[in-house]
């Protein structure tokens, strides 16, 4: 990468901008930059910078959960799935998100929020010792490096087909935007500018089914179009990518070639939940939230069940220290 490559250059663009249009957009930009500047005062310590301080509100921590899951990677993968598997793309918000968030919340966070841990390579110190939390940390920031590398590239692509701009400046300028606001506030300003973008981003992607329904003549229109369409392209069994069940009795009826076992067991009981339950992206941001154990030193729901948890967990490793000190 040379510096004439990073410098502003423009590419035709889908979409013309408006003046209007900019001036929100620079508006956007200077609102984000301005939340880590005020939550900056907040964040003093490390429980305040990687925690919130433990005090964000149930509903603020609920947005900031799912806005976690609602970025240019999300928008542009599965409209992209959607192209090329059809209705059973859903599938992977339905049976791989719904059952694993419900077990999240129920059985695992009870676990992370009493044991007082930052992350869930923590836990595994806890349980496990301070091998698995090395092994765990690597793992997990091998694979945040690629995560990253991949949402900052779809939102650059993004951006050049909406502002011209080039790969290099949309990823530079994005990224120091949001390095700025968590660098000055921390996981607080993060939030904060999740639940802005939660409400941003469904705005804008509640319209696309609705005009595209209006535009379609109804599920019944859109339905018939897929159809016509795909049957000019030649595609084998085109009806199956408007059916969510019906084709998963055998593998060669669907355009994903999978049968209905995998989708329930493979995609609902194993990756959900090993996504869901373990990607610290995801977990650190609800254990922040202000709950009865920053009050009266018990869990909302299921006290017992994380007692139990920690207290099986504390005794399986000790520092040295401590250990012998018995």
């Amino acid at each position: 990468m040379t510096l004439a490559s990073l410098a502003p250059s423009f590419a035709p663009t889908l979409v013309h901008l408006s003046p209007v249009d900019l001036a929100i957009i620079v508006f956007y930009f200077a609102l984000v930059l301005a939340i880590g500047f005020y939550l900056k005062e907040q964040a003093n310590t490390g429980e305040d910078f990687f925690m919130a301080g433990r005090e964000m509100t149930a509903w603020v921590a609920g947005l900031a959960f799912l806005s976690a899951n609602l970025g240019s990677l999300e928008l542009m993968g599965w409209a992209g799935n959607s192209y090329k598997y059809g209705i059973l793309a859903a599938h992977w918000y339905w049976i791989g998100a719904i059952p694993a968030m419900l077990f999240l919340a129920l059985v695992m966070m009870p676990f992370y929020h009493i044991c007082k841990t930052h992350s869930v390579p923590g836990y595994l110190k806890l349980r496990f010792g301070p091998g698995a939390q090395a092994l765990s940390s690597i793992s997990f920031a091998f694979m945040t490096v690629l995560m990253s590398g991949i949402n900052m590239y779809a939102m650059a692509v993004v951006m050049r087909v909406v502002l011209g701009w080039s790969i290099h400046t949309s990823i530079l300028v994005s990224s120091i935007t949001v390095a700025v606001y968590v660098a000055l506030g921390g996981l607080r300003s993060a939030i904060f500018n999740e639940v802005l973008q939660f409400f941003l981003i469904w705005a804008g992607a509640l319209l696309i089914p609705i005009l595209g329904l209006v535009e379609a003549g109804g599920w019944s229109g859109l339905k018939a179009k897929i159809l016509q369409n795909l049957t000019e392209q030649h595609v084998a069994n085109p009806g199956a990518y408007t059916h969510a069940w019906s084709t998963l009795g055998n593998f060669a009826d669907n355009p994903m070639g999978i049968n209905w076992v995998g989708i329930v067991f493979g995609l609902g009981a194993v990756i959900s939940m090993g996504y869901w339950t373990t990607d610290f992206l995801v977990v650190q941001r609800v254990p922040h939230h202000r709950g009865r154990v920053q009050n009266d030193g018990s869990i909302h729901r299921y006290p017992s069940r994380a007692v139990g948890s920690c207290a099986v967990a504390r005794p399986a490793y000790r520092q040295p220290a401590e250990a012998g000190s018995r």
